[in-house]
């Protein structure tokens, strides 16, 4: 997210949201208008993607400035994770070592967005602090800016696994495209996780380190070094964890070369509540995050 330095010098700190005075009358009248005023606000936001892609590309290279393989991190570190899980877990794993490195490799994909992106979602205004009390941006550019971010690293990580499917022990079928449409599904999920997280993060500041603390158990207990055939239980455990669904829409497809309806209904069932939540939740909060923050 941008830094302090980067909040423009020509304008003072401001403590209060800059709206037209008329949404200030709408804000008083009811659900509707406030729903209306903020898909308004997220349809500026959107016009606004030279913004939120270059605040985005900067963040990337500030994480990385001055290193030695810059970006290149992202996938080294990634490799490593992969390999040494492969090496340990493997030998406890009745699959063959390709079936389980790439079981692994497509799992922890998925995991990495999905982990990176919940836990960036709670601080995507903490960092915007300066932006947001000295300057008239649309609040949704840094939400999309944040999800842009996290593209880019899954899109790096992504570019690391997709050729060692030349290696996959199952055939190439068009089956296989079904993962298109999950990652449109990853992307509309991160949208309205953004929308909520965020301003509600800002307001509770508990909740960040409590989703924080949430999301290295749920690593356990998603399967990522472990097949749910494995065991009945686990199994169970798969079913009942949302994210083991996310991580099926692609790497079934993909490695199995099988279309999980099961984990499609989960997940447009969960895309279907999450997306007017988040907008709702956006629009009763736009106004007082400026405060909390």
């Amino acid at each position: 997210m941008p830094t302090q330095q980067h909040t423009p010098s020509s304008q003072s700190e401001r403590t209060e949201p800059m709206y037209p005075p008329d949404e200030a009358a709408r804000h008083a009248s009811g659900a509707a208008p406030l729903l209306k005023a903020a898909w308004r606000e997220w349809q500026s936001a959107f016009r606004l993607r030279t913004l939120w892609i270059n605040f985005a590309i900067e963040d990337l290279r500030d994480r990385y400035r001055r290193t030695s393989i810059g970006l290149a991190w992202i996938v080294v570190s990634f490799a490593l994770f992969v390999l040494v899980k492969v090496t340990i877990f493997g030998k406890l794993s009745s699959a063959s070592g390709l079936e389980f490195g790439l079981f692994v490799a497509l799992g922890f994909a998925a995991w990495t967005f999905i982990s990176a992106m919940v836990i960036d979602a709670c601080t995507a205004y903490l960092h915007a602090r300066p932006w947001m009390l000295g300057s008239a941006v649309p609040y949704p550019v840094y939400l999309l800016q944040t999800v842009f971010r996290n593209w880019l690293t899954f899109g790096l990580i992504l570019g690391v696994v997709v050729p060692a499917l030349a290696w996959k022990p199952t055939p190439w079928t068009p089956t296989m495209l079904w993962s298109l449409p999950a990652l449109a599904a990853y992307l509309l999920t991160s949208l309205w996780l953004a929308a909520i997280l965020a301003p509600l993060c800002v307001r509770y500041r508990d909740l960040h380190h409590a989703v924080q603390t949430f999301m290295r158990l749920l690593f356990f207990a998603t399967p990522i070094l472990w097949l749910p055939s494995m065991d009945p239980g686990l199994a169970a455990i798969a079913r009942l964890n949302p994210v083991s669904h996310y991580l099926a829409l692609l790497r079934d497809p993909l490695l199995y070369n099988t279309l999980p309806l099961e984990s499609w209904a989960v997940v447009v069932a969960v895309n279907a509540i999450g997306l007017p939540l988040g907008l709702f939740v956006y629009a009763r909060t736009r106004r007082e995050v400026v405060f909390w923050i």
